[in-house]
């Protein structure tokens, strides 16, 4: 248990049996397939062409995304989602099915579609933009620069207003106010060509910011439109576009149902591409081929069974890693502490040859969540739940073992909270083994013991995996002199028993004369001796436990808050009801999320800061078997 033991695949076959051998070893998804050294072996490399197969998957991405836009899926719907299971009939059904004018139609839809988009946005800036000329009674060809006249539209600051006027009253201009607004005015100038450079330059003086009617705009417009008019005309087209995307996106629902059978499609084509790609790790002579992978040594009559077919064009070879080799890690404890493997994943797999952490850390991390949140109520909430999801929304992967994690959980809150917390704040009394709020000292003592329970462990651990690695005298003389003295330290400021005081010195003369192993005896005195101070370390960690206690304690008391909320909302004539129920309902679910949430995560990180830091050696490569992998299908 623990970590599973690895085995290495090297097979030699017939290059005839290429494809079908790569396709048995997918369909068995049990061997992680490793770049073969080449140049070692004299081998070339094996001609792979994908580049068909991955213009088709984008087409059938493509449309999947298309015929999933008007798709409205909550988190519920995607949660409880079931795939289709990859049977002969679904298979001969695909084979059937004519899927290119399928693609060919989308993508008509799509390109016109697109093209109608680009127009109505196109439409509605100009109505945005013209919006404040409309009162403009002129027509916009006025607006184009030819003939002896000018035609300027811009706006002037209302604080240049008098000044405008003057020049305007000097020099040969004609202007209308078009519109007032709070800072400016819209105005609206006409002037001789002949004298367009003066004029340029004693509005520019006076903040005159041109306002410039787009050539496109003007173009469009015909001989006597003015802005009016081309307001109505492209709101009339915005619509007669819309009308047309509506029955685009009717014709596209006509599509959905195809999208079953594109998602199939896909995945099929995409797990053909994936098995040809991996033909790449291969190396092959004109009339061989080899492979090497890794695969885990229970799994190995299920690979001799699958090579089955090809006994007679191949030889299978299995031998266990090379000292300088670094195979992937598969971690493999009981079914009960599965689960727990999440925790672990999350902080890092371990290296090979060193201990997985899982199995030791399931009782604390099961224990931990229950006294940081010690309500019994959501713990009843939590397990109904994960309980309902396992039963209908059938997980699987990643997503089953967190189900199975929540459910564990939140049967740990029901033992503990019940033992030393509440239901939905109200604690049973009979059934209550310490009460946090009138003996909070005791709460405190067992989040000590629990923390001085699991360090110990950690430490022990360590030599354990000292052990392992053969660093003998450091593991039984500093780790040990580690496991012996803080228990004895702890024993004799509690009893002053004399014992118990020896026992202290014999393991501190351990870490003093063994933690720095240096040939000077004077360095290696006082090395050991300044490691001596990491007995602060330990009792810092111990201490950190006590977390345990105040997040169980706010957990109580937000939720006894919560329902003297709700009671005294009950004295609200008419309404009392009402309000109290959303009190109490709102609130618990309030309290159950923040609380679960910090639970969760305190409980985690006593795990990887106090926990893992003693022993546990991180930076192993998560095993990634060679298999069928489906976003819309489930290969069984």
């Amino acid at each position: 248990m623990g970590i599973s033991r690895m085995e290495k695949v090297q097979v030699l076959a017939h290059s005839s049996v290429k494809m079908p051998l790569l396709a048995s070893l997918q369909q068995a998804g049990i061997v992680q397939l490793e770049e073969v050294p080449r140049e070692a072996f004299g081998l070339s490399l094996s001609p792979v062409e994908i580049s068909a197969l991955d213009q088709l998957l984008r087409r059938l991405k493509d449309g999947l995304d298309f015929l999933s836009l008007g798709e409205k899926k909550g988190l519920l719907d995607k949660l409880m989602a079931q795939k289709p299971t990859l049977t002969p009939e679904v298979r001969e059904e695909l084979g059937s099915f004519s899927y290119l004018p399928v693609l060919e139609e989308i993508e008509r839809l799509v390109a016109e579609q697109q093209e109608l988009l680009s127009r109505l946005k196109l439409l509605e800036k100009e109505v945005e933009f013209l919006l404040p000329l409309a009162e403009l009674d002129l027509p916009l060809s006025h607006f184009r620069s030819d003939g002896d006249w000018e035609f300027r539209l811009g706006t002037l600051p209302r604080s240049q207003e008098e000044p405008f006027l003057k020049m305007a009253g000097e020099n040969p201009v004609w202007h209308r106010f078009i519109i007032a607004e709070k800072r400016h005015f819209l105005t609206l100038l006409l002037f001789l060509e002949a004298d367009e450079g003066l004029i340029e330059e004693k509005l520019k003086d006076l903040q005159f910011s041109p306002v410039y009617i787009a050539d496109p705009i003007l173009d469009r417009a015909a001989e006597r439109m003015r802005v009016v008019d081309v307001i109505d005309r492209n709101r009339r087209e915005i619509e007669e576009i819309k009308a047309r995307i509506a029955e685009l996106d009717k014709e596209s629902e006509g599509l959905a149902d195809q999208r079953e059978k594109l998602g199939r499609l896909y995945d099929l084509f995409y797990n053909e591409r994936q098995k040809i790609a991996s033909s790449g790790f291969l190396g092959e002579t004109e009339k061989v081929i080899y492979l090497e992978g890794w695969i885990r040594a229970a799994d190995v009559p299920k690979l001799r069974s699958a090579l089955e077919p090809y006994s007679g064009a191949g030889e299978l070879y299995l031998r266990p890693p090379l000292p300088e080799e670094d195979p992937p890690v598969i971690l493999d404890n009981p079914r009960l502490v599965r689960p727990f493997e999440i925790i672990t994943t999350l902080y890092g797999l371990p290296q090979r040859g060193t201990i997985d952490p899982t199995i030791t850390l399931a009782p604390f991390f099961f224990i931990f969540v229950g006294l940081c949140l010690s309500e019994a109520g959501y713990g009843a909430v939590i397990t109904l739940l994960s309980l309902l999801y396992l039963k209908f929304g059938k997980p699987k992967g990643t997503a089953l073992l967190f189900a199975r994690l929540l459910l564990l959980l939140g049967i740990s809150n029901i033992i503990l909270g019940t033992l030393v917390g509440s239901w939905f704040g109200f604690p049973i009394r009979q059934l209550l083994l310490l009460d946090p709020l009138l003996d909070p000292m005791k709460f405190i003592i067992l989040a000590l013991a629990l923390g001085f329970i699991q360090v110990w462990l950690g430490t022990l651990l360590s030599l354990i995996s000292g052990l392992k690695q053969k660093n003998y005298l450091q593991s039984i003389l500093v780790q040990g002199g580690w496991l012996l003295l803080v228990p004895a330290l702890i024993v004799y400021a509690l009893t002053k028993q004399k014992i118990a005081g020896i026992l202290a010195l014999v393991g501190a003369a351990g870490v003093v004369f063994f933690a720095a192993p240096k040939r000077n005896p004077f360095a290696r005195f006082f090395g050991g001796l300044y490691s001596l101070y990491d007995i602060s370390k330990y009792l810092g960690d111990i201490l950190s436990y006590t977390r345990l206690f105040a997040l169980g304690l706010s957990t109580g008391v937000i939720a006894m808050v919560v329902n003297t909320l709700a009671h005294t909302a009950l004295g609200i004539p008419w309404l009392g009801w009402l309000l109290a129920g959303l009190i109490f309902l709102g609130g618990h679910t309030f309290n159950l999320a923040i609380s679960f949430l910090g639970a969760f995560v305190h409980s985690m990180r006593l795990q990887f800061v106090e926990f893992f830091t003693r022993f546990f050696q991180p930076g192993g490569k998560p095993f990634r078997p060679f298999r069928m992998e489906g976003k819309y299908i489930d290969f069984v």
